[in-house]
């Protein structure tokens, strides 16, 4: 457990490291909200956590994180498909409009899909 805790530290450090290097160091646009989204949020934890547990019969304890992470990152590309659909609706393509803020979204729900996922299963796996 002090292992899984020890990584957990590295990767937060890490992740926040490299956006406040992006940020601070090569002046990228946006800040720390940018990753940030409580309705993608949602999304990822309801979504997944509903697929989880319809599969409930099926899975046995040690394959938890398994199925967690799997249905976690399948919720972020579920996100990512909305997003999208979201974006190009009303749009036209020669028109030029910005549509920064529906792929934002999709991309912050892949993003979440597959670091809860991988955080969830490496805590419950064995």
């Amino acid at each position: 457990m002090d292992n899984k805790i020890i990584g957990l530290i590295i990767v937060i450090f890490c992740f926040t490291g490299s956006i406040a290097y992006a940020l601070f160091v090569e002046g990228s646009a946006g800040g720390f909200d940018s990753f940030l989204s409580l309705p993608v949020f949602g999304f990822i934890v309801g979504v997944g956590g509903g697929f989880v547990y319809m599969k409930k019969p099926k899975w046995k304890k040690k394959k938890l994180g398994k199925v967690i992470k799997k249905d976690f990152i399948l919720a972020g590309w579920l996100g990512f498909i909305i997003s999208l659909v979201l974006m190009f609706e009303g749009y036209g393509f020669n028109e030029g409009e910005n549509m920064g803020g529906g792929l934002h979204t999709g991309l912050i729900s892949l993003l979440y899909g597959y670091t809860f996922g991988n955080i969830i299963e490496f805590f419950l796996s064995e």
